[in-house]
Formats: C-alpha cells, structure tokens, sequence
C-alpha cells in the first residue's frame, strides 16, 4: 500500500508466457496479473473504482503499418486505465532519435522520468519523457489528483480504524478475563468487531490495487494456456 500511485524504480522483467493468441483482448488477464492490476502508466488500481474496465494498450501503436504485426505480440502489450490509453491513442515519435517517448516500466526506469507526490497528489515530472508523458497522458487532470488524494485519506482513515478496533478487542479481553463481561456478551462483541474490520481490510485492499487477483485460466476451449 505505501507505494500505491508511486512509480517503481527499476525496470520491469516480464514473468509471464502466455501462449500466442489471436485476438489481443485475450490477454487482458495476463496483463493484469503481470503489472499488479494497476494502469502502467498513472499508476491507478483497477480495483479503486467499481465496473472500471482496464484496457490493452499497445505501446508502439497497432494501427501504424511499420507494426502491425504486434497486434498480439505479449511484450508491446501493457495494462492501462480507460484514460490514459485513449489519451495515448496512437502517439508515437516521428523521429525516434530526437522526439521523446512516453515512458513505460518495461523499457524506462519509471521512477527517473515521473514521481508521484503524496502530500499534493501530483505527478511530478523529472526529465523530458517524463514532462512529455505527464503532459500527453494529463495525468495531473483535476480529477486525477482529487482522485488520489481521496484514496489516500480514505485509506489513512480506515487504517486508523482498524486500529482502533484492535484496541477495543484488546479491552474486551481484559474486561472478560476481570468478569466485568460474560463470555457471551464478550463472543458478540468479538464477531461484529472482526466484521467491521473484515470490511474495512477489503476496502483497504480495493483502494490499494491489493485485492488478491483470481487465478489465471490454465485451459481455453481444451488448449493449454
């Protein structure tokens, strides 16, 4: 959770092989799974908003003729939120030896081009890639950084709480050990604090991008994956 909205500071090694597909979507799971089901690129949790639906980005851009041909091609893919692969579109540099690149965690070290401040909710950028991907991506949008930092306060706060309910299971317990509380009344108290906090750890885990992830399918119409 701490670094949720932060960008990583080495490169990215991918450590999944799914087998060729022919259509690109189908590897949406994949991609989920391999960039811990956050957008590459503003580092948001799909988790963090209900019926937010990610999408396969193509780095370098299908609909360009010089690649078409990695359409399907696993490491041109990457996971990205609805905004940030519609603002991308189909940017690539007109000269690659002079025109800057929108950085990504596979081919860039993230953290030396954009740097995610928690105290303002702004991404920062550090170097000429990373102003051209902030600027591109608008990933200071209003709603983006009004976004981030309701999701840390909201978390802060159900961290806080959560605290605060051990402290309470904490005093249950002294109290039932003195005999100041029957062992029922002391079980009922115990069950509706475990399901507080039961909710507000899902929470946590849903704002954070720690929802554990279902498994990847091993199988799809009888072919291994």
């Amino acid at each position: 959770m701490a670094a949720l909205f932060h960008y990583p500071k080495a490169r990215h090694a991918r450590k999944l092989k799914p087998r060729q597909f022919r259509r690109y979507t189908t590897y949406k799971r994949w991609l989920q799974a391999e960039f811990s089901r956050v957008c590459v690129y503003c580092r948001q949790p799909d988790s963090g908003a209900r019926n937010l639906i990610f999408h396969v980005d193509h780095y370098r851009p299908k609909s360009l003729a010089r690649f078409s041909d990695l359409a399907c091609d696993y490491d041109n893919l990457f996971y990205a939120c609805p905004s940030c692969n519609t603002r991308k579109s189909i940017y690539w540099p007109a000269d690659e030896a002079v025109d800057p690149f929108i950085v990504n965690p596979c081919d860039h070290e993230m953290a030396q081009h954009l740097r995610f401040n928690s105290a303002t909710g702004k991404v920062e950028a550090r170097s000429e890639f990373g102003r051209h991907t902030e600027m591109l991506l608008q990933l200071n949008d209003p709603e983006f950084v009004s976004y981030r930092r309701q999701t840390l306060l909201a978390i802060q706060s159900a961290d806080n709480e959560i605290r605060k309910l051990d402290a309470e299971l904490r005093a249950l317990e002294a109290d039932v050990k003195s005999g100041r509380l029957s062992r029922p009344e002391f079980d009922r108290e115990v069950a509706q604090i475990k399901d507080d906090q039961l909710m507000l750890r899902e929470l946590v885990d849903s704002l954070s991008g720690t929802k554990p992830l279902p498994p990847l399918p091993k199988q799809r119409n009888g072919l291994a994956l």
